[in-house]
């Protein structure tokens, strides 16, 4: 895993950590919601991760493709397997509590997760957000494989055109195939789904930045109610206004448009959103330190949110059980799963945000700690040996 690090790019820094605070306002029911009635979160910021990544990816005929593959094992897989084991030892824990007994697992368990890794893409059901990483990973591998070997013919408008329309099969069938008969093949469907907005992250870096950057702040704010007038004209003709957004992306449901180019639709107009306003008030969170630390740990908040959650509630039951009685907050639906919250009010659900937010980044911040002090440790064995 990556140290701590200064980002440069200040704009995407603020563009990433804006994307993993919607997942968690997302996931908490929508404390926020920013202009989440005209662009919700669920019509974009999936395929704004993926445009992120495309805008930093550089893949081309130099590319070697082991060492590229063997970067991205570390950077993406090596980080999901060890927050995987993370989560699933706080889990145990969270589990041992709540149900007041050492949990147990039935026989075949272990195949059971693997097999949710190698279809949704989610280990647990309590990690399901982490579906995102294989996901990531088998886009950006499978994309540097294809260009690759066919880099001498590559243009990128051309092969937009051709990513779009295999986005749009993937979406076809994900809406007309019954869920058993492409379960064995969302991983290669979500790559279909997400390509196009890989290529378009490199599109905006190699030709639309600077004319993006350089337009007036007048322009720029047209473009936003642009945006939003045509979410609201759209909505006009869906048979229900939620029908612009697509839930479920890890088994690739949710599409409940008629449309099959609805997903591109929605995933454009937000992205291009929320692009276009970070270019204009982005500037007063460049230089802030936990908005970088955000940005730069991301696959701990989407892993971990869901099981500080968990922990909230644990306290939460704790003064239930021991303190006093909660109004509203229910034990049994709290055993019976891990996406419970305490509906006191809809005020409540700014602690889950916190908490789902600092929790990991908290955890995040002692492992670096510990790991930055055990790495002076052996230095300091090393040296002390040397000098011997």
């Amino acid at each position: 895993m990556a140290e701590p690090r200064n980002k440069s790019n200040k704009k995407f820094m603020v563009l990433s950590a804006l994307g993993i605070f919607m997942v968690v306002d997302h996931h908490t029911f929508t404390t926020f919601h920013f202009f989440g009635d005209y662009i919700p979160y669920n019509s974009f910021f999936m395929p704004m991760f993926v445009f992120i990544s495309g805008y930093f990816n550089k893949v081309d005929s130099s590319t070697k493709l082991g060492p590229y593959i063997w970067k991205k094992i570390k950077t993406l897989l090596v980080p999901y397997t060890f927050i995987a084991l993370l989560v699933f030892g706080l889990q145990w824990l969270v589990n041992w509590y709540k149900l007041g007994k050492k949990p147990t697992y039935p026989e075949g368990y272990l195949s059971y997760v693997f097999g949710r890794i190698r279809t949704s893409g989610s280990p647990f059901n309590i990690a399901t957000p982490m579906w995102f990483v294989i996901s990531l990973f088998s886009v950006l591998v499978l994309y540097a494989v294809i260009k690759k070997f066919l880099y001498r013919f590559w243009n990128s408008y051309v092969m937009l055109l051709i990513f779009i329309a295999l986005h749009i099969l993937a979406v076809y069938l994900a809406k007309t195939t019954e869920f058993e008969k492409i379960e064995d093949y969302l991983i290669p469907l979500k790559c279909l789904f997400f390509f196009p907005f890989l290529e378009m992250g490199i599109i905006y870096r190699e030709h639309l930045e600077n004319k993006h950057e350089g337009l007036s702040v007048g322009c720029k704010i047209g473009i936003l109610f642009l945006l939003l007038g045509v979410n609201m004209v759209r909505t006009m003709y869906l048979p229900f206004a939620y029908d612009v957004a697509f839930d479920s992306l890890d088994e690739l449901a949710g599409f409940t448009s008629p449309y099959y180019v609805t997903p591109l639709v929605s995933s454009i107009v937000g992205i291009l959103f929320w692009l276009t306003l970070v270019g204009l008030i982005g500037k007063a969170f460049y230089n802030s330190r936990f908005v970088n630390y955000m940005s730069c740990n991301t696959f701990w908040i989407m892993g971990l949110h869901i099981t500080f959650f968990n922990i909230l509630n644990c306290i939460l039951m704790f003064v239930n059980d021991h303190i006093t009685a909660l109004k509203y907050f229910s034990v049994a639906d709290f055993q019976d799963s891990e996406w419970y919250w305490w509906e006191l009010s809809s005020n409540f659900k700014l602690a889950y945000l916190v908490i789902g937010i600092l929790g990991p980044l908290g955890l995040k911040w002692v492992f670096d700690k510990i790991r930055s002090s055990a790495g002076k440790a052996v230095a300091g064995k090393k040296n002390t040996v040397a000098e011997e």
